[in-house]
């Protein structure tokens, strides 16, 4: 039943059943060609059953609606008879088949096959309907009180007259019978139906299809062919269903989607003018041919772009509906957007400071080399050496084991070179003793200004990530100790940099800036020395006073003279790290998930906290028992770990058949898709834990963005839906923190999570769940769940 409900639905791209529903009776408008649309998906779906084909297609309708077509317009044109059954019943079977085919081939080159199988086979059914003396012209349209009184009597009779009597204003009949056109009637109560139904499934939908009549209006009337009668037919299916397709449904919605949803207008209009006319020559109709050749025009053109235009992005998965694909890509491009890059970590252990980032005005990040980071290690008080820092060993970072950022082979290999003397710099060596890395076809690291003679592998080595390959120094343009790290799209050294995040790290935020000037900070620092006033004013960097001709070239041009650089006395030395900023008392970390470290920022490797990581592995197979707490809460229900066929993992909830897609990598958790009714329990485990990391973070707070489809108002979620293509003014949240006082990352003792989902609009927030997740011997051992109204308190246990 759901996927001949399907059949109905995907006619509008849309998967609802309360939209099937509404279809499936419309059609029912003339018995006799609902019943024959009924028969003629049954036999395509029951075929494909038998023939084996693709199930989840076939569930979903695309294999069937093209004869639901069939049955429709065959039933329309002739009267009822076994001949027309038998008609039927073939271009049933050959839409399915030239479904199926079409699908492979327009579907392997990105395109839909939308109702081109519903046209070919009635150009050849029509010819040969001609010849079979047994089908004669239906005539129903004239009898068609007749038909009614045979569906529902009297009272459906009485119905049918008085909405027939009303006068409608004639822009919004017009509109009403074009939409109708779309299940081959002319009726403005049957276009009414539709125009609710599809209200109901989306919003958007509703407003392209309302776009393209209007659009379409007032192209006939500039153009001189609006008929009498208002074009009801001309204005019809062909518009509206190809606006809906390039506006909203294969292309995510927006303001640029809504325009080439306007710009179809003139492009379907054309061709159905052009079209109608040849056909006609030979006996054979237009039908829906201008609103496929047209969609899939655009959408070719879309898929040849060199560059994608901002705004005209083609839908990266189907969801049949407009709302759906817009806000789980709007969600997804954010949430996701790791999925696009291979996973660099940190090239060294323990905590370093970023003290160049990208393009931030440093001395050497610049122009096509902007795109790169440099890492150092400071002192509490912000300081990179101990002592008067005149020796290399003097500095922190000095000599401390620079790692592989992830798997590759060792491309080049640079150690020849020595360290410079503190406060001088090599020019004519830019980048020092350096090792580049492959990891990818077109992506490169580069890790320089190493010790010399401390790279311990070749070129063509294979490196694992973390595997030490080299040491930290001061070769090339290093006026002190610092290690400098890159990503290259090609092999060379020097290479132009790339900007790319790094997978997964903890950042604590940079201390507050200060505005003293250094005689001021000498003086609250208690050192015996003031800065004489010629003293340049720039921030003081590396322990030297750089001057005019060292801040220009990047670290990639041809080297300069050799430029001028004087050593510092101690105590200027030792505000630097003043000068940049007061490093106060260590501020809360934060988990960044492929992100780009900014500058001054404290950075270090997560450490996993080993009892919620286990907890939240949940390998293909694993099952959950799920139970009420309260025997009134309800029955016991079965958690299922599976994959599907794009290798995606998810939960499954075998009572509800609820499913919530999830993804986890060694730093975080995250559901990303839901698919059920929000009563679920699995619903709420969704809305609990949508974002979960896995490191220990016990000060942390850790938000997210939820896509709309959590928002439980439905006056507020359609108001957003209208508008949705434009702008956004409901914002779902979810937000978690750890219990206070819980254990630390190797402790097995239980841990409590927190977490909130909220609503926020118009400087307002409503919570729709608050949620506390309890983890117990590397297990989920409860979940307490606090809605409006309700408490819910679920045990849990792994299955055996």
């Amino acid at each position: 039943m759901r996927a001949l409900l399907h059949s109905y639905s995907i006619i509008f791209f849309s998967q609802h059943r309360g939209f099937a529903t509404v279809l499936l009776l419309v059609t029912f408008a003339h018995p006799a060609a609902g019943a024959a649309g009924v028969l003629a998906t049954a036999l395509a779906l029951g075929t494909a059953r038998v023939l084996g084909l693709n199930r989840e297609w076939t569930d979903v309708g695309a294999y069937s609606f093209n004869s639901l077509l069939v049955g429709l317009a065959l039933s329309t044109i002739y009267e009822p008879s076994w001949a027309l059954g038998a008609l039927i019943g073939v271009g049933s079977l050959l839409a399915l088949l030239l479904s199926v085919a079409m699908g492979g081939w327009l579907g392997g080159r990105g395109l839909p096959f939308l109702s081109l199988p519903f046209m070919a086979v009635l150009w050849l059914l029509l010819p040969t309907a001609a010849q079979l003396p047994q089908l004669g012209l239906s005539e129903r349209g004239i009898y068609w009180l007749n038909d009614l009184y045979a569906l529902g009597g009297e009272p459906l009779v009485t119905a049918a007259r008085w909405l027939g009597e009303w006068t409608w204003p004639l822009l919004p009949a017009t509109y009403l019978r074009a939409l109708s056109s779309v299940l081959f009637l002319d009726s403005v109560p049957g276009g009414l139906l539709v125009a609710l139904g599809l209200l109901w499934h989306s919003r958007i939908a509703f407003s392209l299809s309302l776009l393209a009549f209007l659009g379409a209006y007032a192209f006939a009337v500039l153009t001189g062919t609006l008929s009498a009668e208002g074009g009801a037919y001309n204005l019809g299916a062909n518009y509206m269903m190809a606006a809906i397709a390039v506006g909203g449904v294969f292309v995510v919605p927006s303001a640029m989607s809504y325009a080439l949803a306007l710009l179809s207008v003139p492009v379907t209009a054309v061709l159905l003018g052009g079209l109608s006319t040849l056909l006609a020559k030979a006996g054979l109709p237009a039908f829906s041919l201008p609103f496929c050749l047209s969609a899939i025009l655009f959408l070719y053109v879309l898929l040849l772009r060199e560059k994608p235009t901002r705004g005209l992005t083609l839908t990266p998965f189907q969801r049949y509906s407009p709302e759906q694909n817009l806000y789980a890509f709007t969600t997804d491009q954010v949430r996701l957007s790791h999925q696009l890059y291979f996973p660099l970590t940190l090239p060294f252990l323990g905590e370093w400071h970023c003290s160049q980032g990208y393009a931030d005005g440093g001395p050497t990040h610049r122009g096509d080399w902007s795109q790169a980071l440099d890492f150092v290690v400071r002192d509490a008080d912000g300081c990179t050496f101990r002592g008067d820092g005149n020796l290399l060993n003097d500095f922190y970072c000095y000599n401390k084991p620079v790692l592989a950022p992830a798997d590759g082979v060792v491309e080049e290999v640079v150690q020849h070179i020595d360290d410079n003397p503190i406060g001088q710099v090599n020019l004519q060596q830019n980048w020092g003793n350096t090792i580049v890395i492959r990891h990818q076809p077109g992506l490169y690291t580069q890790l320089s200004h190493l010790r010399p003679h401390s790279v311990p592998v070749r070129p063509g080595d294979p490196v694992r990530r973390g595997d030490v390959v080299g040491y930290c120094g001061s070769s090339g343009r290093s006026p002190e100790p610092h290690l400098h790290f890159q990503v290259q799209a090609t092999p060379y050294i020097g290479s132009r940099t790339l900007a790319y995040p790094l997978a997964y790290y903890l950042a604590r935020k940079p201390a507050a800036q200060v505005s003293a000037s250094p005689p001021a900070l000498a003086r609250s620092a208690g050192l015996p020395y003031a800065v004489p006033e010629a003293m340049p004013p720039q921030t003081l960097a590396w322990g030297e006073v750089p001057t005019a001709e060292e801040e220009g070239p990047a670290k990639a041009e041809p080297a300069a003279p050799a430029a001028k650089s004087r050593k510092l006395p101690a105590s200027l030395k030792k505000l630097v790290g003043l000068a940049r900023g007061r490093w106060h008392k260590p501020e809360t970390s934060q988990l960044r998930h492929f992100a780009v470290p900014l500058l001054g920022e404290a950075l270090s490797h997560p450490a996993a906290h080993r009892p919620l990581s286990q907890a939240l592995l949940l390998p293909p197979g694993y099952v959950l028992h799920v139970a009420a707490a309260d025997a009134a809460g309800g029955g016991a229900q079965t958690w299922e770990v599976l994959t599907d066929a794009y290798n995606k993992t998810y939960l499954r909830c075998q009572h509800s058949g609820a499913v919530a897609y999830f993804e986890r990598d060694e730093a975080v958790f995250c559901f990303t898709a839901y698919y059920g009714p929000e009563t679920s329990w699995l619903y709420l485990l969704y809305r609990a834990a949508y974002r979960v990391p896995l490191p220990y973070l016990p000060q942390a707070e850790t938000t997210d963005t939820f896509p709309l489809t959590v928002v439980s108002s439905p006056a507020l979620k359609w108001a957003q839906d209208f508008v949705a293509p434009f702008f956004r003014f409901v914002r779902p949240a979810f937000s978690l923190r750890w219990a206070q006082g819980e254990a630390g990352p190797g402790s097995t003792r239980a841990l409590r999570l927190h977490s909130r989902a909220t609503v926020q609009y118009f400087r307002r927030e409503q919570l729709l769940q608050e949620s506390e997740l309890l983890i117990q011997d590397g297990a989920l051992a409860e979940l307490r769940v606090q809605l409006p109204g309700r408490t819910l308190h679920l045990l849990c246990s792994a299955a055996a």
